[in-house]
């Protein structure tokens, strides 16, 4: 039985830079995704919302 192992080169500064970068602009899409869906989540409960429970809801906002 052989065992092999296999060393990774190690990354350049730019390679880090490069994915430090990618991650951090995955994080925001994955941020301003999670704030679309809360957005469409509160417009979904407004729109199933009477009437009445909106003008109810609008007067304790401006109280």
């Amino acid at each position: 039985m052989a065992t092999f192992l296999t060393v990774s080169p190690a990354l350049t500064l730019q390679e880090q830079e490069q994915m430090q970068s990618d991650y951090t602009a995955r994080l925001k899409q994955e941020k301003e995704l999670q704030a679309d869906l809360k957005v469409k989540r509160m417009a979904d409960a407004y729109a199933r919302m009477s009437d009445e429970e909106r003008l109810h809801g609008d007067a304790e906002v401006l109280r």
